[in-house]
């Protein structure tokens, strides 16, 4: 018997034990509960009960509440209201049971927290009508409660306000769906459980659906029609709402808005029954008069020389329609000089036509039409700063740099730029003037000098350049460049032969154009969109070096996103040299390939002829083309596989198109960080088609996309 007794009574101990190991590991995983004091306007506050984690949003909301009421003594009527708000805090917090106690001692309130057990939300289950999927439901009803900081995904915190708002939103969503009449009720279980955790169960009765019937449309100008039925074609046999048919009144009247009728609206009408059914909506447009412009007004903040270039470049505007694409146009030649931070455009109507410019030619129906000025306000860039480069890229090794620029020289509106910059193949100054408003005209005229020196192979090259330029934005997708410009350039070298470096003292003087067509989303970040470019350029002999040929260069690229993270992305190009064979022609101002944005399994130039010291020499004609897959891995990083095909040709080209056919296939992957100027590229490119003496690929580090 006194053996049972002392096996029950070591049972009791081991057990009373465990138990305290169980309390103990609780209370180590609990929040540490502490006391809080502040003092605000002469007042103490003492909060028991509170960890530092409810603390964090507690304190401040307390001295704002005595700050609100302000009182410069503890009053009974003030604690009772401390302890109020302190419990609706915990209560908003998830805590539903909190309660709170106060006690006053002369000038210090004592405010005590029992706050019981945070609650979370359990298992969800729908009753009633099965219209959307439940994680869609789900998606909706948790929305406000998962969105805070920290928030648990699976079980937030159950706050009745947010649960009540996310209610809202399932039924806002069903009526976005057509079911104009539909009811979603909350019903929670009635307590939570052991763990605190409380099942919520929401009622759906969905009721009728409405969707689109015939959707017939009068009222608009001739000249709106094709775009406003574009957009009407998408609206038949849809969901009905009222939602939908206000945002469709707002897109008509914004589409004639845009286009100069700035006193359009677009009214609807329609007819519900209450069992749901086809909804037939007749839109009217009343879209009142065109507003022509009458002059461009800027801001008197604005510098003198921003005044000059901005009344330039909207000048044309003068005594046409209002559009707002041609605006848009206008906008981005302002932003492309670089001297503007902000630009706004403030249509201000002025009354009839009979002051426009007797220079302007109207109809006699256009002279009734109403005019308007446009007031240009915005923000001025800092005109003058001086700033400094560290780089590194595979090519040209470590760079280091410093550029001045100044975008309003002496308040005339030109800009002036300065840039010295060192690297592996030596230095490089230039001085650039430029006129982003040339002759008082749409037009920007630039002249730049240049002198550099390049000694990366065997060789050395100095080269003194300047080059004038006449450039133009045509539309918001195609702007053209005429260029001129003459060099002096003399190469030396120890190692290499006339027949390998061409001219060695040589004088260039060139002219041509270039032009660029850009459907790109972004010029520095393409998701979507294409672009292509051309530039031809014919050289001449101007001090009987015997260098003369024509140039042209052509390059594209198209981008396809697949999904949200995955996309598609080819570009190919062909540059080619008439006129001469490669070693009539300077080694600096031949065709090369092969880098990190054409064949990437060869280093920068060194696909083709190389001597023996590994100088490439370049030939007339190059092309490459890019295939590329990239994923989004985290925000702003890629990982991307490509795949690159292209060749180098030396014979004597007659024709642009001329190539070699030897090309030359690689394949490898890289990754891509997303920056606000360009992604920072790291590429490998695996040589698949090795020869004799070149090695197994090539790893690329860089700025900017390929192509």
């Amino acid at each position: 018997m006194n053996h049972f007794l002392r096996i029950a009574h070591l049972l009791r101990c081991l057990s009373a034990v465990l138990w305290g190991l169980l309390v103990c590991v609780s209370h180590a995983a609990d929040p540490v509960v502490t006391t809080h004091t502040l003092s605000e306007g002469g007042i103490t506050v003492i909060v028991e009960g509170t960890d530092e984690a409810a603390w964090e949003t507690l304190g401040p909301m307390l001295k704002d509440q005595i700050t609100l009421a302000r009182q410069t003594s503890a009053t009974e009527p003030l604690a009772d209201d401390l302890a109020f708000f302190t419990r609706q805090q915990y209560i908003s917090g998830g805590w539903p049971v909190a309660t709170t106690r106060w006690d006053l001692k002369g000038n210090t309130i004592l405010i005590t927290v029992i706050p019981g057990q945070q609650t979370r939300v359990g298992a969800l289950t729908w009753k009633g009508d099965s219209v959307l999927p439940p994680e869609e439901m789900r998606k909706f009803l948790l929305r406000p409660s998962i969105e805070k900081e920290g928030a648990d995904k699976e079980n937030p915190v159950w706050v009745a306000g947010d649960l009540t708002t996310g209610a809202s939103l399932v039924q806002r969503r069903l009526r976005s769906s057509g079911y104009l009449l539909a009811e979603t009720t909350l019903l929670p279980a009635a307590n939570a459980d052991t763990d605190g955790r409380r099942d919520l169960a929401l009622e759906v009765k969905a009721g009728p659906a409405f969707n689109f019937g015939a959707v017939s449309f009068t009222g608009a100008p001739p000249q709106l029609e094709k775009a406003c039925r574009e957009i009407l074609a998408s609206v038949s046999g849809g969901p009905f709402n009222e939602a939908r048919v206000q945002q469709i009144e707002s897109q008509l009247t914004s589409i004639a808005h845009e286009q100069g009728w700035l006193d359009a609206d677009t009214t609807s009408n329609y007819k519900l029954g209450t069992k749901g059914g086809v909804v037939d909506v007749q839109l009217l447009m009343l879209p009142g008069l065109r507003y022509r412009v009458r002059q461009i007004v800027t801001h008197e903040g604005f510098s003198r020389g921003s005044k000059r270039v901005l009344k330039a470049g909207f000048r044309e505007l003068e005594g046409k329609m209002y559009s707002t694409p041609d605006l848009d146009l206008m906008f981005r030649r302002a932003l492309d000089t670089g001297m503007f931070a902000l630009l706004d455009v403030e249509p201000i109507k002025t009354g009839t036509n009979a002051n426009l410019p007797v220079n302007v030619k109207r109809s006699p129906a256009e002279a009734s039409s109403p005019l308007t000025d446009l007031r240009i306000t915005g923000e001025e860039t800092k005109p003058k700063t001086l700033g400094f480069e560290v780089g590194f890229d595979t090519f040209l090794g470590p760079q280091i740099g410093i550029t001045y620029k100044n975008t309003n020289l002496h308040d005339n509106g030109n800009t002036l730029a300065a840039e010295l910059n060192w690297s592996a193949a030596g230095p490089l100054g230039s001085i650039k003037l430029k006129d982003p408003a040339f002759l008082n005209s749409a037009y920007s005229a630039s002249a730049g000098l240049s002198v550099e020196s390049f000694n990366l192979f065997e060789y050395a090259r100095y080269g003194t350049s300047l080059n004038l330029e006449l450039s133009r934005r045509v539309s918001r997708h195609f702007s053209y460049t005429i260029f001129a410009g003459a060099s002096i350039n003399t190469v030396t070298t120890d190692v290499l032969t006339p027949a390998e470096i061409g001219p060695d003292v040589y004088t260039l003087t060139s002219v041509g154009m270039s032009f660029l067509m850009d459907h790109r989303d972004s010029v520095v970040l393409p998701k979507k969109g294409w672009f292509f470019s051309g530039r031809v350029e014919t050289t001449v002999d101007a001090m009987g070096s015997g260098v003369s040929y024509a140039r042209t260069d052509f390059r594209g690229a198209w981008y396809k996103p697949i999904t949200k993270k995955f996309r598609f992305a080819s570009g190919a190009a062909l540059m080619s040299i008439q006129g001469a064979p490669a070693e009539d022609i300077p080694i600096d101002s031949r065709v090369f390939n092969g880098g990190p944005n054409s064949v990437r399994a060869f280093a920068e130039r060194e696909l083709g002829p190389l001597t023996q010291g590994g100088t490439p020499l370049g030939g007339t004609a190059a092309l490459f083309a890019s295939a590329e897959f990239s994923y989004e891995v985290i925000p702003n990083l890629e990982f991307a596989v490509f795949g690159d095909i292209g060749s180098l040709g030396r014979g004597n080209n007659s024709s642009p198109l001329s190539y070699s056919s030897d090309f030359r296939p690689a394949i490898g992957a890289g990754l891509r960080y997303h920056l606000p100027f360009g992604p920072i590229r790291i590429d490998y490119g695996h040589n698949i088609s090795r020869r004799t003496g070149e090695g197994s690929g090539m790893l690329h580090i860089t700025v900017g996309f390929a192509f």
